[in-house]
């Protein structure tokens, strides 16, 4: 085929062995490739100096594979658009007591989304990213998202936020491939990424905590975090917090407590400024209501449904019994194939056995076997301390 006429693939390149290797392959199969990478911050300060997928050197890194490749390379500026996005949303749910996943948001909003119009405009048919998983066409006009071969490194968890319109202008050329035979691929090309350490969990956060960098931004805003009691769950006093945005459901260190017993966080309640703690047994929970509900898939969704629901990224997958909000049993069943308004679509979500650390904020993603039906950000779970509901006593 000429090469004029070759589909072309925009590859968002991070600087990382993954996004190189994964323009490597497109290279080898024949498609017109050009690299592009996202500026998301302003590197006259020192905020962003060492973060592995923002800095200045990664994008340096991005464009010497692309030249070592033989392909074009384009600095695209984002820096608004990620801080709306991204980082602002990212501070401001930590200061509702919530744990964010700003991957998530950034995969759905950013790269998938904003990018892929952008990539297009310049003239690509297809956006390629690095992430392990597997998009694939079932039939005419229908698609999936699956999780990678590699089920170490399956990233499918923080890709559910994808519109489903988006899947056939999408390529994932590692899915089929294991983390090893990338680095390997990686050194055999000689390529400058082959090896690079792994990306940080939170890419903007360079040092420091969460909580340190949410605290950070805040202050500059003018919004100050306040101390509060740390109470059990039966509403006993027990000692002070420099402020609910340091710690995160199931956390056991730094919690400032002296006790008999090792002491986790069961519950932050921003309303009262409180944090609560108590044994592991009361990180256990089975129901919870989720909202920014997006169906993925093509196939027809009808409630309920059984189905894997994983509600954090290292947590195993689980059976569960998805419902629509307002749904108390097989009655309720509601066609959702057709759902276009997310904040429309709430569910709540049953599993058959207990589940540890179930958090506001994170993402329950649903699976049937290894596809990705859809997901959801959790709002609010039904755990016994959170049904007790305690209040702080006085001091």
């Amino acid at each position: 085929m000429p090469l004029l006429h070759r589909p072309c693939v925009a590859v968002a390149m991070s600087g990382g062995v993954d996004s190189s290797v994964a323009a490597a392959l497109l290279a080898e199969k024949g498609y017109r490739v050009f690299g592009v990478t996202m500026k998301l911050w302003c590197y006259a300060g020192t905020e962003a100096s060492a973060r592995s997928c923002c800095s200045l050197s990664a994008i340096e890194d991005a464009k010497s594979v692309s030249s070592a490749l033989g392909i074009p390379h384009y600095v695209l500026d984002f820096e608004s658009c990620f801080d709306s996005e991204v980082v602002s949303p990212f501070c401001s749910d930590y200061l509702r007591g919530r744990t964010p996943n700003p991957c998530v948001v950034c995969n759905s909003r950013l790269k998938f989304d904003v990018l892929l119009d952008r990539v297009r405009a310049m003239g690509a048919d297809f956006l390629a990213t690095g992430h392990y998983a597997i998009v694939e066409r079932t039939g005419p006009g229908a698609w999936r998202l699956r999780r990678a071969a590699d089920r170490g490194k399956d990233q499918s968890y923080v890709l559910w936020g994808m519109e489903k319109e988006r899947l056939p202008g999408i390529l994932f050329p590692l899915g089929e491939m294991t983390k090893k035979e990338v680095r390997a691929m990686a050194g055999r090309l000689g390529l400058r990424s082959a090896n690079r350490p792994e990306s940080q969990d939170v890419c903007f956060v360079e040092s420091g905590s969460c909580g340190d960098f949410v605290s950070e931004r805040l202050s500059k805003k003018g919004i100050s975090i306040s101390p509060g009691q740390i109470v059990d769950v039966s509403g006993k006093r027990l000692g002070t917090h420099e402020g609910l945005v340091h710690f995160t459901i199931g956390q056991r260190h730094g919690l400032g407590v002296s006790s008999a017993e090792r002491m986790y966080v069961v519950a932050l309640r921003p309303e009262t400024n409180t944090l609560v703690v108590g044994r592991r047994s009361c990180l256990l929970g089975r129901k919870f209501e989720c909202g920014d509900v997006n169906w993925i898939t093509y196939r027809k969704i009808e409630l309920p449904l059984k189905a894997l629901v994983q509600v954090r990224y290292t947590h195993e997958p689980a059976l569960a019994v998805i419902r629509a909000a307002d749904g108390t049993g097989p009655s309720d069943a509601v066609l959702l194939s057709g759902c276009q308004k997310r904040e429309a679509c709430g569910v709540t979500v049953c599993f058959e056995a207990d589940q540890s650390s179930i958090t506001p904020g994170q993402s329950a993603v649903f699976y049937l076997e290894d596809e990705v039906i859809g997901g959801g950000v959790i709002e609010k779970v039904n755990c016994a301390q959170e049904e007790s509901n305690p209040q702080p006593s006085d001091p």
